[in-house]
């Protein structure tokens, strides 16, 4: 019901917006712009939805981003049997979320050029390995793919072509969705229309993710008060280590 409800909104706005065509504008909402995250957090399924002034064969590029910072990539090899972390890179301006959608396939959307410009795909994004690291052309290639496969198997990174649904060159719908383990912060949200390889309009959104109840109040502790959180940390732990011991005794 309330995403009919916010359906019906936005069709009213379009209605009483005599410019909209002849602005080439978008008009957008999404049926939830605020997702708290507690402890019995599951994920979350977001509807994003609006009308734009299209034409046939026009198509909707949708690119969801989360904060940006360090991301990193461990090699892992196996030593004396054990299988162990030998090796480390750090990517300093990696979305730690990244959801593009489509009406079809982005390759014949945009050409190579277009997508390299406005880093409209997984393997198109601007991404820097931290300074002072030293990686030959080829190695950085490596690197880079193992940032993408470890970021589409977490489900933080995510590519959905033809999940964009458009009716009568007018109207767009989708479902955007965070996974369990998303980060906080700031998402932003980018509605693009293109016509034959141009960007005909856009519009922005945002939805913040924030921690609520109990997990909140420690994520707080632990960020502004991370000495402290961390001795507690440690004499928490060799408190239960010895009552356990203890329990183990008796016994």
């Amino acid at each position: 019901m309330k995403y009919f409800y916010h359906i019906i909104i936005t069709l009213l706005i379009v209605v009483s917006a005599p410019d909209l065509k002849a602005k080439n504008q978008i008009v957008a909402d999404l049926s939830q712009d605020n997702v708290e995250i507690s402890t019995d957090f599951l994920g979350a399924k977001i509807l994003l939805f609006g009308a734009y002034d299209g034409k046939k064969g026009d198509d909707i590029i949708i690119v969801v981003t989360g904060p940006k910072g360090l991301v990193t990539v461990q090699k892992k090899e196996k030593v004396f049997g054990v299988w162990v972390n030998t090796q480390k890179i750090n990517y300093i301006n990696s979305p730690k979320y990244l959801n593009i959608l489509s009406n079809r396939d982005i390759n014949d959307i945009l050409n190579q050029r277009t997508r390299k410009i406005a880093e409209i795909g997984l393997n198109n994004l601007n991404v820097r390995i931290q300074p002072g690291k030293v990686v030959s052309t080829e190695k950085e290639k490596i690197w880079r793919k193992a940032l993408t496969r470890n970021m589409l198997k977490s489900k933080l990174w995510s590519l959905n072509e033809n999940s964009v649904y458009l009716n009568k060159d007018a109207l767009f719908r989708s479902y955007l969705t965070l996974p369990s383990n998303v980060p906080t912060g700031i998402f932003n949200v980018k509605i693009l229309h293109y016509r034959n390889n141009k960007l005909i309009s856009k519009e922005t959104s945002t939805i913040n993710v924030l921690k609520s109840g109990i997990s909140a109040e420690i994520y707080n502790i632990a960020h502004n008060y991370s000495t402290l959180y961390g001795i507690f940390a440690v004499l928490l732990a060799v408190l239960i280590g010895w009552i356990t011991n203890l329990i183990f005794r008796k016994i």
